[in-house]
């Protein structure tokens, strides 16, 4: 899974997410682990050259920018294990793919030589055979690791590769004593993606619900609480009920959970000794960053290092025409999520009940795992039929278990031939420093490895780009965003080339907004008249 640093495991999960790793799906040529050796092996060699350092003063200030115990541990066992190796090789200025095809973290079991960076000038596929054979020979010469470990066995490792693993089995709240599926914690499935719990030892007690009186406990976890001495009723019964309050849910994949790799990590001009700060955060939360989703976002953004742009979303608009839906929400978004995974397994992580809670905004959303994968071919995409089964299966346990008067915004599946149109020229930000890598050339290496989150839309064949689009489609965000002079490039995570990022996820919030106000105003809850007062006398209501 990695190389010479934890960063390798943060990147190899990265990648894992990218090509949907709770479904499982296949690769060759070593995958994810050998697409993480290469980014990072060609970063280590990179930062020297920038920094005019050797490689083994490239490798060490990767570990020191790591967060000490955990992270920085795992940093050194691998150092360990692997970097005389790649210093070698390195040093005599092998390209970052030679580099790991030495050392058995690629493979040629394709008969490819799967590259990333270019090759060398003038090498024919003999002469390139040869020097790989040449660089293994040289890494096994002394001080080269067994070519079968496993990196997940070495310590420090062993620790971050269950927590990855987890990710793929379990979308609920890690912590969550009292089993109500709200979490104290924020990471792990907890705050950052359901609302705060305000007793984890009381399964009667989490957001969303219906008042139970609220004079001295509060119940529902919304802030508000108390008796007022004047009237001898309690707030929640002066200030919230009859007030229509609504909570928000989405139900998708990782674009609604808003997956995101902070350029940064592979940016050498920005590497900084805090650009690694918040590693456990946003490893805990998948990569994902359902705080700031069109969706769920309820937070301003702090770590301008790792992730920038404005912030709007539905359950924002929704908690500002009535402070009583305050925390509110849940996002129950899976990266490689599929309409068959969702009608199988993640829709039962939803938490409502119909008759003790509020109503709900559902966003469904499954953007393109369902045509979208790593295999070269469109034997794995979800049929026609097989969609509407699944879709059917989902509406229906929504429908049984949501309450009455709950409003569901459906997504189809999106025209991503918008990736490759918008970004095939641009570099990377692993190309920017040499500027040699452009978006083309990572779709084609992902595609070689079979680990590219969609083989279909980011390659470039541009049949395969056609046949994969089988479905209208909604551009009105690109389309108004072009109309005020945007590019469509500036919406799309330069990272991984696939999702909409800061700005994408605003604009899409505020589109979808404006379409339900124009729509269907009939769904849009009337402004509640007593925001004000619980503003004066809560505040930020306990905050998130």
């Amino acid at each position: 899974m990695t190389l010479s640093a934890v960063y390798f495991l943060v990147l190899s999960f990265s990648l894992v997410s990218l090509s949907s790793c709770a479904l499982q799906r296949s690769s060759v040529n070593g995958g994810s682990t050998c697409a993480a050796c290469t980014i990072v092996v060609g970063l280590v060699g990179q930062l020297a050259e920038y920094h005019n350092q050797t490689v083994v003063e490239a490798m060490e200030m990767i570990c020191k920018f790591l967060p000490e115990g955990l992270y920085r541990r795992a940093c050194q066992s691998l150092l360990e294990e692997y970097g005389a190796a790649v210093i070698e090789l390195l040093e005599d200025r092998e390209t970052a793919d030679i580099v790991c095809l030495a050392i058995d973290l690629c493979k040629r079991e394709t008969g490819q030589v799967c590259h990333l960076f270019p090759l060398p000038h003038h090498v024919d596929s003999q002469s390139l055979a040869r020097r790989i054979d040449q660089a293994r020979m040289k890494a096994q010469s002394g001080f080269h690791p067994s070519l079968q470990l496993d990196p997940c066995k070495l310590p420090g490792v062993s620790e971050i590769c269950k927590l990855i693993d987890r990710f793929a089995d379990d979308h609920l709240p890690l912590d969550d004593i009292d089993g109500d599926r709200f979490s104290k914690m924020e990471t792990l499935r907890g705050s950052s993606w359901r609302g705060k719990d305000c007793d984890d030892l009381d399964s009667h007690i989490y957001p969303g619900r219906k008042s139970m009186g609220d004079a001295e406990i509060d119940t529902n976890c919304n802030g508000i609480v108390g008796t007022d001495s004047a009237t001898r009723r309690t707030y929640e019964e002066m200030w919230c009920n009859g007030t229509q309050q609504y909570g928000t849910m989405l139900l998708g994949d990782s674009v609604g959970a808003h997956f995101h790799i902070p350029p940064a990590w592979a940016t050498v001009s920005e590497f900084n000794e805090h650009i690694f700060d918040h590693v456990p955060f946003i490893v805990e939360n998948e990569l994902d960053w359902p705080q700031f989703s069109s969706a769920t976002a309820f937070s301003n953004i702090s770590w301008l290092d790792v992730i920038d742009g404005p912030v709007h979303s539905l359950y924002l608009y929704l908690r500002e025409r009535n402070r009583c839906n305050h925390r509110d929400y849940q996002n129950i978004g899976v990266n490689g999520a599929r309409s068959s995974s969702m009608s199988d397994e993640i829709v039962k992580g939803l938490a409502r009940d119909k008759e003790h809670d509020h109503p709900l905004f559902i966003i469904h959303e499954l953007m393109g795992n369902d045509v979208c994968n790593g295999h070269p071919d469109m034997s794995h995409m979800t049929t026609p039929e097989e969609f509407y089964t699944n879709n059917k299966k989902i509406f229906e346990y929504i429908d049984e278990h949501v309450p009455p008067n709950s409003h569901m915004l459906v997504y189809g599946v999106v025209d991503g031939r918008v990736l490759f149109d918008s970004l095939h020229d641009r570099l990377i930000p692993a190309g920017k420093f040499r500027k040699d890598i452009t978006y083309a050339d990572m779709y084609d290496y992902l595609n070689c490895l079979q680990i590219s989150p969609c083989f279909g839309w980011m390659n470039t064949n541009e049949t395969w780009r056609n046949r994969t689009t089988q479905q209208d489609v909604i551009h009105d965000v690109i389309e108004e965003w072009e109309e005020k002079g945007g590019k469509t490039w500036q919406l799309i995570e330069p990272m991984d080339g696939f999702h909409p990022n800061q700005l994408g996820n605003s604009l899409a919030a505020q589109f979808v907004w404006s379409k339900l106000k124009n729509e269907h105003p009939n769904w849009i809850p009337p402004i509640n008249p007593n925001n004000k007062a619980i503003e004066q006398t809560f505040g930020d209501q306990g905050g998130y």
